[in-house]
């Protein structure tokens, strides 16, 4: 997703992330670039308000999720490639701890963890799996039956694959599955999204905490197009 100086105007032109972006990137840059400028600047509430606004846009147009997670993935994967945190290969396991940590892991069965605030973890392959711990982390996997879980305030999850789950504990949390016959859970004051296919169209149905009776900490599943407890 592209952020631009007219993105973040319509979201508040008064907020301290306006005038620190139109000085850092004034020909607009990725969210993920983005995202790491400003937790490099220590600007951590900014970049927690940066998240909450772009997966809001998300729920209003949730045909983005699955390019999201994807591009998240790969972003990641790259970002470690060659170093201590980075493994690949069947069954490979990565794992790192700090804030702003990063972990990455491509290969079925593969495991990506991570601890600390705004820490990240990534795994990509069949049945690979995605952890994250801290204020702001995002954990994200990629291939059928993944699974991605996050814990914290602000924190994020998104698996794509079929037969994925995606998981987001804590306060105003966001979960994802950008496949078919998914599972999601999201936090108190959160949202989640699942993909599913009406006959021949995909299409994605959201819940949001303490709205048509979608609880927290509870796993969902899309039948018939409606939500119901898995």
């Amino acid at each position: 997703m592209q952020i631009t100086k007219e993105i973040l105007k319509e979201w508040d032109d008064c907020s301290a992330v306006y005038a620190w972006f139109i000085e850092k990137f004034p020909q607009g840059a990725d969210v993920r670039v983005v995202g790491t400028a400003l937790r490099d600047d220590k600007r951590y509430d900014d970049a927690r308000w940066l998240t909450s606004h772009v997966f809001d846009s998300f729920i209003k147009a949730p045909e983005q999720i699955a390019a999201y997670v994807d591009a998240d993935v790969a972003g990641t994967l790259k970002e470690v490639e060659g170093s201590p945190n980075s493994s690949s290969g069947y069954s490979s396991t990565a794992a790192s701890s700090g804030d702003s940590s990063t972990a990455a892991s491509s290969g079925d069965s593969s495991k990506a963890a991570s601890s600390g605030d705004s820490s990240k973890a990534a795994s990509s392959g069949y049945s690979s799996k995605a952890a994250s711990s801290g204020n702001s982390s995002t954990a994200a996997s990629s291939g059928d039956s993944s699974t991605a879980a996050s814990s914290g305030n602000y924190s994020t999850a998104a698996s794509s694959g079929d037969s994925s789950t995606a998981e987001a504990k804590g306060e105003k949390t966001i979960a994802m599955v950008a496949g078919c016959n998914g599972r999601a859970r999201a936090g108190e004051k959160g949202a989640f999204a699942l993909a599913w296919l009406d006959g021949e169209q995909m299409r994605i149905a959201v819940g949001v905490v303490g709205e048509n009776d979608i609880k927290a900490d509870i796993w969902y599943r899309v039948d018939a197009g409606h939500l119901v407890e898995a």
